[in-house]
């Protein structure tokens, strides 16, 4: 059967309008329509001529397979077009990763909320929740996809085709839930906090997900976010014991792995500040160019199930990187160009053990 929501995915995925694809492969553009449209199915001759030009194995047009729509937090606006080519590399990039962890078996101790345990509403509880829920230790949070992971979320770090976008999330049916973050970004607080925004969706609107996003649900994610990273009896605390100078602030910001904005607004959220405080302590920052750029000293998040899961298939069951794009369906170098981070171009070739064992557990 023709997957038509996956045409239309890889086709953004490469910024292509439906014109464009019609030209380059020689279909008729209302023909293309209606099959992204799924009133009819494109014959096996014309599935050949549309993976040539999309750069996909025939096969993923044919396959049954869930595409989502993912959500993301945009550091400025972007043309629909952008949009639409970022949702479709990172859902390429998904479908690659989910294909590689088809076969490994993955605890998962922690637990999202379900209809049966919605839990909390207030964004400040939730995260309180979620701490508690997930046993993080009080204090700061040194790498959330770790938990993330660890209640049976996939974390990717994929080139979002833009650096607009700084983090993502999709979910499934079946609660399949995954998160992205763009390695085109380079400030650790930024991409920090950005994850914890999609994890505010993921806790506070993961019963309304198709619904589009609003600006109330964006605010709640912000304060999830801000309460998860910086939760309030512990920064009040570090508040307390100083003067909220600059040098302080990028002290505790280094700490707390968020930057000096972020603990300004939380102060100012907080009550700690006044309004005119907090707009000097922004002119200062903004004068040092702390508005702008990160601080270096911050941690990156760093996923590690991916990655692990591919040091099986490469290392326990020998699969070379060019085999394992054969099994996922894209070419090496649309995987190089998607997933950097995992698929290095000078990936070297790999012997592939007689025998393979099937991956177990990671």
């Amino acid at each position: 059967m023709f997957n038509a929501a996956f045409l239309r995915v890889a086709r953004e995925a490469i910024g292509l309008t439906q014109a464009e694809t019609a030209a380059r492969s020689g279909i008729d553009q209302a023909e293309i329509s209606r099959w992204e449209r799924g009133m009819r199915e494109p014959s096996a001759g014309q599935v050949s001529a549309l993976a040539d030009v999309l750069d996909i194995s025939p096969r993923l047009l044919v396959e049954p397979m869930a595409v989502a729509v993912p959500v993301h937090r945009s550091a400025r606006v972007e043309s629909k077009r952008v949009q639409r080519r970022a949702n479709g590399r990172l859902e390429l990039a998904r479908i690659a990763a989910e294909r590689v962890l088809a076969d490994i078996d993955i605890d998962a101790p922690f637990r999202f909320p379900t209809l049966a345990e919605p839990g909390p509403t207030d964004p400040e509880r939730a995260a309180d929740s979620v701490r508690r829920v997930w046993r993080i230790p009080d204090g700061p949070l040194p790498q959330i996809s770790a938990y993330l992971e660890s209640a049976g979320a996939t974390v990717l770090s994929v080139d979002f085709g833009t650096e607009a976008i700084i983090a993502a999330y999709t979910q499934l049916a079946g609660n399949g839930r995954w998160f992205f973050l763009n390695t085109a970004v380079d400030d650790a607080a930024r991409g920090r906090f950005s994850l914890a925004h999609e994890l505010g969706h993921a806790i506070l609107h993961w019963d309304r997900f198709d619904a589009p996003v609003a600006t109330d649900a964006e605010r709640e994610a912000h304060l999830f976010a801000a309460s998860l990273l910086m939760p309030r009896h512990d920064i009040c605390a570090e508040f307390a014991a100083s003067s909220m100078s600059l040098v302080e602030l990028v002290q505790i910001g280094e700490r707390w792995g968020v930057s000096p904005q972020a603990l300004v607004m939380r102060a100012a959220s907080l009550d700690l500040i006044t309004s005119s405080r907090k707009s000097r302590l922004f002119a200062q920052l903004n004068a040092r160019g702390l508005l702008r750029s990160g601080l270096s000293s911050i941690q990156r998040d760093e996923p590690r199930l991916f990655r692990d899961a591919l040091r099986l298939q490469r290392v326990e069951n020998g699969y070379a990187d060019g085999e394992l794009a054969e099994v996922i369906g894209l070419p090496l170098d649309r995987l190089q160009d998607l997933l950097p981070d995992y698929f290095a171009p000078d990936a070297g070739p790999r012997l592939k053990l007689v025998g393979a064992v099937r991956a177990g557990g990671v």
